[in-house]
């Protein structure tokens, strides 16, 4: 499993726009994936998993092209 970190969220960005995202990618209902979002907003760091590593890179460069620092976790 890859693990992708977010760890700041412009307060510029739609949460919304941003949970559909994640919601796209690792399949969270949309309620969970706007809690994530939020908790990435206050400046905590939040992991998400996804089974695909590829997806993993996909989901980190769609969401720095929206202004979230994200990156996978390539330790594992």
């Amino acid at each position: 499993m890859a693990r992708v970190t977010l760890q700041r969220v412009r307060s510029t960005i739609s949460v919304h726009s941003l949970a559909q995202t994640v919601q796209q990618y690792t399949g969270l209902p949309l309620p969970e994936a706007q809690r994530v979002v939020e908790r990435a907003r206050t400046g905590e760091h939040v992991e998400l998993e996804l089974d695909d590593e590829y997806a993993a890179y996909d989901l980190a460069a769609v969401l720095a092209d929206l202004g979230v620092t994200a990156e996978v976790d390539e330790s594992r």
